[in-house]
């Protein structure tokens, strides 16, 4: 101890003597310096937040592409495979083009932004958020890929891959995310919320979904009976399983990282939540599709069920995709009831699809549709302290959970 006590005396005996030899304005520079220092350091590990996570969800586009290769035939492996390769790859140049200028351009209006188009004028603070949107916009224009694998001309989907990229999902997430933005702003009071985007991303993925697979049609040989569905048989439940693997990994950063900071004193508090929330939601959606899957099938072979990996992997997402409308905000408690209400949509959308005789190869509607409506509509529910739950006779939370119903409507018009 007393060696300690003599070095921190000697320590503190040479600086109070660098400072008494200090002019005031040297001390001021000196406190100037650091405080530019600091604030550089606070930018910097913002950025560097963004950008390991903005990676992380980019990297969803694999487990897209693994999910979605096993969920098909193996001699259409290589077409689904390159499907979403371009997907992301026309993404970059469309989002650059224009899809960055419309969702989050200069100049805005309550509809689109003005400036930015294909990076003119845009400052070097933006490049980072440029990045991470970019990430974002992918993830949306590869939902339908799933929806419509086996059937579609790369021509074609080349074509969707851009419009969706440009314009489509940029405008709605103007809309929706922007301070500007029509729906966002809301009434002045109360505008609509989506942190991680059930809406924004899923249910608009989810919609385009059903237009595409109901325009191209089914699978030869998929609806042969009036009200079956013909099984088809998924070729790599290795695939499968390691593509959700990595999905789930994609949707912790999606997730914890749509408060695009780490360094405000509540940033990492809500991170920290929106992790913990996804983990819960993907969990208890994953037990339920897991359980009522075996006893469907329990129930219609007599005894004989089998449990099922495809329809358990889907379940799973539906819950992740399902909190992320409210994953900051949501009690652990009401993370657990989204995901097994997610779970269940999930079934209700996967059997509504095939009653309508529209094929969808990978369930992506019943996933990204089912559970990103569900999301939105659960928002207004589940938020702490301001949602249905906890201010049941208040009008803020009534036009809140309207705002969320007027939001589900324009993404899936």
């Amino acid at each position: 101890m007393s060696g300690n006590n003599s070095t921190l005396d000697a320590g503190m005996s040479g600086n109070d003597s660098t400072f008494a030899g200090a002019t005031l304005p040297e001390a001021m520079a000196d406190m100037a310096d650091i405080a530019s220092r600091l604030a550089t350091l606070e930018t910097n590990s913002n950025i560097f937040f963004m950008m390991i996570n903005a990676i992380l969800v980019y990297l969803m586009q694999a487990g897209f592409s693994l999910l979605e290769c096993g969920s098909v035939r193996s001699k259409n492996a290589s077409s689904v495979l390159l499907k979403n390769y371009i997907d992301t790859m026309f993404c970059g140049i469309a989002y650059w083009i224009f899809g960055y200028a419309l969702a989050f351009g200069g100049n805005p209006n309550a509809f689109c932004g003005t400036r930015f188009w294909a990076g003119e004028t845009m400052d070097s603070g933006d490049y980072m958020k440029w990045f991470y949107q970019f990430s974002f916009a992918s993830t949306t224009a590869t939902i339908v890929s799933g929806a419509i694998a086996e059937r579609c001309r790369l021509e074609a989907y080349m074509v969707y891959s851009f419009v969706v990229s440009a314009f489509i999902y940029p405008i709605q997430s103007h809309w929706g995310w922007h301070p500007a933005g029509w729906l966002f702003k809301g009434d002045g009071e109360v505008g609509f919320q989506d942190f991680a985007g059930s809406g924004v991303v899923h249910l608009c993925g989810g919609a385009i979904s059903i237009v595409a697979a109901a325009v191209i049609g089914p699978r030869l040989g998929r609806f042969k009976a009036k009200e079956r569905a013909e099984p088809v048989t998924h070729h790599s439940a290795a695939l499968i399983s390691l593509g959700c693997f990595i999905l789930f990994v994609g949707f912790f950063s999606f997730n914890g990282s749509s408060q695009q900071a780490i360094s405000g004193v509540v940033d990492g508090l809500v991170a920290s939540n929106a992790v913990r929330n996804t983990a819960i939601s993907g969990s208890f959606a994953t037990a339920t599709g897991l359980l009522v899957a075996k006893t469907v099938s329990h129930i219609r072979t007599r005894g004989h069920g089998r449990w099922s990996l495809f329809t358990t992997v889907n379940c799973g997402l539906s819950g992740l995709v399902a909190i992320c409308g409210v994953c900051d905000r949501a009690p652990d408690w009401g993370a657990a009831c989204i995901g097994i209400i997610a779970g269940l949509s999930y079934f209700f959308w996967s059997w509504l699809m095939v009653r309508l005789r529209i094929d969808d190869a990978v369930d992506a509607v019943a996933v990204h549709f089912g559970g990103g409506f569900w999301g939105l509509i659960a928002q207004p529910i589940f938020k702490k302290n301001d949602g249905l739950l906890f201010k049941v006779a208040t009008d803020e939370a009534y036009t809140a959970w309207m705002m969320s119903l007027v939001g589900a409507g324009l993404f899936i018009e």
